[in-house]
């Protein structure tokens, strides 16, 4: 659990880093954003076209084969990612109606030492409705007992 640091529970705030990056609330690690398509530089595309070709030229070839060759290629190593239904929020929220949206992610490890990916969930909705979730939550962690 993450303490309470000046009144807060969590490392710091997640929009602070020395590098601009967001960080965790939880660990201080840095966040990986998403890929940034409003950014596509000549070298992106450049990677891109070279994939393009590589299917072309495996046209019939069953997709996860491709995939893993793809993956060799370019030396990926692929992370799974935390499902937040899996997760306690994901559990507490299922029946909300909350925008959630995954912004990034850290890398960690599972209880078996394997990497695996920490979604950075981002969520909105109005503030009255925010009430009345965090009343209904406080029902549901009662209800627990």
């Amino acid at each position: 659990m993450a303490e309470k640091i000046n009144g807060k529970y969590g490392v710091r705030e997640p929009n602070q880093s020395e590098d601009g990056k967001m960080v965790s609330n939880m660990t201080g690690d840095s966040i990986e954003s998403n890929y940034d398509y409003g950014s596509i530089s000549d070298r992106d595309k450049k990677v891109v076209n070279e994939i393009i070709n590589f299917l072309r030229q495996r046209k019939g070839i069953p997709i996860e084969m491709v995939v893993e060759e793809i993956k060799k290629r370019f030396q990926l190593v692929e992370i799974p990612m935390k499902k937040i239904e899996d997760s306690v929020w994901g559990q507490f929220t299922k029946d909300e109606r909350l925008g959630q949206s995954i912004q990034g992610f850290r890398t960690s490890k599972d209880k078996n030492g394997n990497s695996i990916k920490i979604p950075h969930v981002g969520f909105s909705a109005d503030l009255d409705y925010l009430d009345e979730f965090v009343n209904r939550l406080v029902q549901k962690a009662k209800d627990i007992k």
